[in-house]
């Protein structure tokens, strides 16, 4: 559940942040106002993205956590190292016998 109340606020965010490219993309004229607009649409694009990304991640239950299962190991920095990474175990040399007495 808290990965929709993260999402929401996160896209609030973005969304404000775009309500604003796209205002100052208002207030000016030619390329500036087309880049503008291109960019604020694109901003607007992306908080459409994240609560997507957040709402599916709370209603099915899965985090980013879960997400990373079969990517390979050397995205996670947790956990033993997969078996073809793992170096060959060195042999232990057998312990000194103790001297004989005379």
């Amino acid at each position: 559940m808290h990965w929709i109340v993260g999402a929401v606020l996160h896209a609030t965010v973005i969304a404000i942040i775009a309500f604003f490219v796209l205002y100052a993309a208002g207030r000016s004229e030619g390329f500036t106002a087309l880049l503008g607009r291109l960019l604020g649409y694109w901003v607007l694009l992306i908080a459409i993205l994240a609560l997507v990304g957040g709402i599916y991640c709370g209603m099915s239950g899965k985090g980013p956590a879960d997400m990373m299962r079969g990517h390979p190991a050397w995205m996670h920095h947790w956990g033993p190292p997969p078996p073809e990474a793992a170096p060959p175990a060195a042999a232990t040399p057998a312990p000194a016998k103790p001297p004989a007495k005379p």
